[in-house]
């Protein structure tokens, strides 16, 4: 009757344990705010509170103290990379989605959008679509516009991840998304990406 009781005890503790260790292990893997700059110049942050329910987490980018737009993200989805451009006013995404790698740019320039998209990206019209509808599903509370990134913007990117920085901007929350390498971040903005999942 003792060993029993002494087995629940122990299974009891275990559990105790290994829950306590998840929730401090998680706060501390957890990046609750990334700085963001291009050139040596800070162009904003994004911010994660630290108690927020995990169905419903969002990496929120400020400029300033001004919230510019949020991003949907859980336990397994979120940004993995975010770009500034030197504007101010344009910032890259590459976002880890269940069914896809979303590469797109919300953009408060107030440029007509089919005037920044005169080059379009990818080049397979349904891709472009279906890659379009899923980047405007996980962007909340912004006045900017939500596209895909033109042949410019691809470039200007692709020389920065190609340059000798050592690393670059990051906002994996959970660190277990830290895992992505600078390739693979360029397969997702290939420009002759041919699937939702490169």
């Amino acid at each position: 009757m003792k060993w029993k009781m002494l087995i629940v005890l122990v299974a009891v503790f275990s559990m105790a344990l290994f829950l306590i260790l998840f929730v401090l292990g998680f706060g501390l893997v957890q990046k609750p705010s990334v700085s963001f700059s291009v050139k040596g110049k800070f162009s904003g942050v994004a911010r994660q509170p630290w108690f927020e329910p995990l169905s419903n987490r969002r990496a929120e980018i400020y400029v300033g103290n001004e919230k510019i737009f949020s991003l949907l993200e859980d336990f397994w989805d979120g940004p993995i990379f975010i770009y500034p451009f030197e504007d101010g006013k344009r910032f890259l995404c590459d976002y880890d989605d269940d069914v896809a790698m979303l590469d797109f740019i919300v953009d408060f320039s107030g440029m007509p959008t089919s005037a920044l998209n005169s080059s379009p990206w990818p080049t397979d019209d349904r891709l472009r679509a279906d890659l379009a509808r899923m980047a405007t599903n996980i962007v909340y509370d912004t006045r900017g516009v939500v596209r895909l990134p033109n042949h410019t913007e691809l470039q200007e990117i692709t020389a920065y991840l190609t340059s000798t920085t050592p690393k670059p901007n990051n906002a994996g929350y959970f660190n277990f998304l830290n895992f992505w390498t600078k390739e693979s971040l360029l397969l997702d903005l290939a420009s002759n990406r041919q699937s939702c999942w490169p």
